[in-house]
């Protein structure tokens, strides 16, 4: 009887393609990419080389590959879970300004992940965040102003991030949330005077960083 040719395994590595793509790529691109397969994978090879490259990013002071490494110590993607020490790179990056930092620190306490349960804690996270133009902390804030969770209610405040928040999904081509945040604007336009909204609208076209400009 004649054998059948037995197939290759298909690697388990992310081989050759991964290493041309980094041939060019800065530290912070190669982190950036790992970072997002290892979370989407959770493969260990990736995983060990996403800390890695990461790690190596945040030694040079690097706040978003401080915060990265912090997200997957958190989780435990490629290294132990050790909630404690990745908070506190988390934390370190927010403090240095990140702003996607503070807006995940905002979640975080909105939540109660790894952290106690804490509007007003998230209130002032996302404002941090919303003013370096972190559209989700934006759009987390408008909703905080507005429901007067952890921070005074405020339909001027609200109306007033939301704008931000719409202009910045627009500018991402993020369609579906800035279809929604459209919607939350039209909701509390009918709680404020023409004057108000076109106040609000002014002060956010007149801030620098609050809108990602193209």
């Amino acid at each position: 009887m004649v054998k059948s040719p037995r197939r290759s395994r298909p690697l388990a590595l992310p081989g050759a393609a991964l290493l041309l793509m980094f041939a060019s790529a800065t530290l912070a691109d190669e982190c950036a990419i790992l970072f997002e397969q290892a979370r989407k994978t959770h493969e260990t090879a990736i995983s060990k080389a996403a800390i890695k490259s990461c790690g190596q990013l945040s030694a040079k002071g690097d706040l978003t590959g401080r915060y990265l490494v912090g997200l997957l110590t958190i989780d435990g993607i490629g290294t132990a879970p050790n909630a404690d020490t990745g908070l506190k790179l988390v934390r370190e990056a927010a403090d240095g300004g990140l702003a996607t930092a503070q807006a995940r620190l905002g979640r975080m306490y909105l939540r109660g992940e790894v952290v106690p349960k804490d509007p007003a804690a998230a209130a002032d996270w996302f404002e941090r965040a919303a003013s370096g133009g972190d559209p989700l902390a934006q759009y987390e804030l408008g909703q905080l102003r507005y429901k007067g969770l952890g921070i005074e209610a405020d339909p001027y405040e609200a109306y007033k991030w939301f704008t931000a928040a719409a202009l910045n999904f627009e500018q991402a081509g993020n369609v579906p949330r800035q279809k929604l945040t459209q919607r939350k604007l039209e909701t509390i336009a009918t709680n404020l005077s023409a004057a108000d909204r076109e106040r609000a609208e002014a002060w956010v076209a007149q801030q620098p960083g609050v809108v990602q400009r193209p």
